[in-house]
């Protein structure tokens, strides 16, 4: 084989003197118009030389015309060429791109499609959700617990297959029942199975003795017990003669016993006794030797003492933790929230039930004797904490 170089004036007679070269079979590998401004082109071919080709019948040459269409076409197919290869390797590279989309970057696309609507819920959930969470603090509600909730409200509805125009209403429905499910109530005091004996717990001023002279006349002229009222608080000027005077409006009798003999003199002088209801001083709140001498006074009897805790709806949510860690040591039983009526935030009650994580007996709201007094109930406290049904 053998690479040869031809110039001419036209493309068809450089063909022509490549064919008659190279013959028919020559193979070209460039053709161009030179840069010399003679109009000459030349063509790049290899094949072999016509002397040493084998011999072929003789074949018509073709005409001028027939000539320079084939030459035309030599050139099409030689410009085609790269743009064949070009094109087949575009396609090669399409169905590596798609192997990589559909292993890869599609199944990300998926993730980001999922991530992008559970965004959109997430927003429409805040929407809705956001106005409740303000509104739980608002009514007093401490915001972590008030985030708790919300969140508790947003996983539920996150389950839920439903229109989003339902969201709101749907959400206060979650939330009323899980309020439900979260407040624990205990009911009434009542004497019995062994218990006679009741101790009332708390700081100074969130109206014990008041709350305990209610239930004594609720359990003495409403239910026809024999009632002792017992004080321990001998530290509070003005407490006993408090105490006393409730006791005599009621008819019941009265007991100071500050020291333990006190007090195991009083469980022998009334052992018929249904009920003893035990007020206690609210310095056991800020003073270890007075916290220590009360339960002293509390295992005196020698028998059973369910203790309550008195809690005040007016005090801050730092405040009522305090009460409920610092009077724990006396082991309460149940809790008793105070002066409702005078709280400005009554959602506050909620942050008291998960304070003291003790089931709710009574809710007191005013100062009259027996009436100002409540056994607490779910539909209150969902009243107190999230305001009046819709």
């Amino acid at each position: 084989m053998e690479t040869r170089v031809f110039k001419a004036k036209s493309m068809g007679e450089a063909l022509r003197q490549t064919r008659r070269a190279l013959g028919a079979e020559a193979l070209i590998l460039s053709a161009r118009t030179l840069d010399d401004r003679s109009g000459n082109v030349e063509i790049t071919a290899v094949g072999q030389e016509k002397n040493k080709a084998k011999k072929v019948p003789p074949r018509e040459e073709p005409s001028d015309r027939d000539s320079g269409t084939d030459a035309r076409e030599d050139v099409l197919q030689m410009s085609i060429e790269p743009l064949r290869e070009e094109l087949t390797s575009l396609r090669r590279m399409i169905r590596e791109l798609r192997a990589v989309a559909d292993k890869e970057i599609l199944p990300g696309f998926t993730d980001l499609r999922a991530l992008i609507l559970e965004s959109s819920r997430e927003q429409e959930s805040g929407r809705v959700l956001g106005p409740i969470y303000s509104e739980l603090v608002e009514r007093g509600v401490m915001p972590d617990l008030a985030r708790d909730l919300v969140r508790a409200v947003e996983i539920e509805l996150g389950l839920q297959k439903i229109d989003r125009h339902d969201w709101l209403t749907l959400a206060r429905g979650l939330l009323r029942n899980l309020l439900t499910e979260q407040i624990a109530l205990a009911g009434p005091l009542v004497p019995g199975d062994g218990t006679r004996i009741f101790a009332f717990v708390g700081p100074s001023g969130v109206g014990k003795t008041t709350t305990l002279a209610k239930i004594a006349s609720r359990m003495a002229l409403s239910e026809g017990l024999d009632v002792v009222l017992v004080t321990t608080d001998t530290y509070r000027i003005g407490s006993v003669e408090q105490a006393r005077r409730y006791a005599e409006l009621i008819g019941i009798p009265f007991v100071v016993a500050d020291r333990p003999e006190m007090m195991e003199s009083a469980l022998r002088s009334y052992a018929n006794a249904d009920v003893l209801l035990i007020d206690t001083p609210g310095r056991a709140f800020e003073n270890e030797k007075v916290r220590d001498a009360l339960k002293d006074l509390l295992v005196a009897p020698g028998e059973p003492v369910e203790t309550h805790l008195v809690v005040c709806a007016t005090q801050s949510p730092a405040q009522q933790a305090a009460s409920c860690s610092r009077f724990c040591v006396f082991g309460p039983s149940r809790v008793v929230v105070t002066k409702i009526d005078e709280a400005t935030q009554p959602g506050g009650v909620l942050n008291i039930v998960k304070l003291a994580d003790l089931p709710l007996s009574y809710l007191t709201a005013g100062q009259r004797v027996p009436e100002d007094i409540e056994v607490a109930r779910t539909g209150r406290l969902l009243q107190m904490i999230l305001g009046p049904a819709d």
